[in-house]
């Protein structure tokens, strides 16, 4: 019998680095190009920038409904797109023992983090680099921290998406 998927994930953001966009580009991903039930929405204040952003997603086997509507507060995987976020102790909360920590943030001078599975992804020096949003820098790394996403799929995804914007 082939294992079933139940997977979450939570984007803690501020307002103006792509997290809500983020979110939906990855469920767009699971549903459309790999055939998983997604459900993606997020939260936010008063939509400024700076303003706190949280973007969740579930995915379940296709044949699976999801019933559960409310955020996401057990991720599996918590993709965190500005350190200066870990102030908050909500921040980290519920993220599973067995769960992957993405955080934007030097290598340099890497913040003090939870045991367990961290990556670091300097998203900020990527995304000047390659002339893109932080919010590209790190989807890459939420599909490096999580098997399930299909790496390909994902890429076409983004290719489509930002191409309208700039052919680059």
């Amino acid at each position: 019998m082939a294992s079933s998927i139940s997977i979450e994930f939570r984007f803690e953001s501020i307002g103006g680095l792509g997290a809500n966009l983020a979110g939906q580009l990855l469920a767009e991903t699971l549903a459309l190009r790999q055939g998983l039930n997604v459900s993606q929405f997020s939260s936010y204040g008063s939509e400024k920038k700076g303003t706190p952003v949280r973007s969740f997603i579930r995915a379940v086997d296709a044949d699976r409904p999801i019933r559960v509507t409310s955020p996401v507060t057990q991720p599996h995987v918590l993709a965190v797109f500005h350190e200066a976020l870990l102030a908050r102790a909500s921040t980290l909360a519920g993220l599973r023992s067995d769960g992957a920590l993405v955080i934007n943030a030097s290598p340099s001078s890497p913040p003090k983090l939870p045991k367990g599975r961290v990556l670091i992804v300097d998203a900020m020096t990527i995304a000047v680099e390659e002339k893109t949003r932080i919010n590209t820098a790190i989807l890459g790394a939420v599909a490096k921290a999580c098997p399930l996403i299909d790496a390909k799929a994902f890429a076409k995804t983004l290719e489509e998406h930002f191409a309208k914007r700039s052919p680059k």
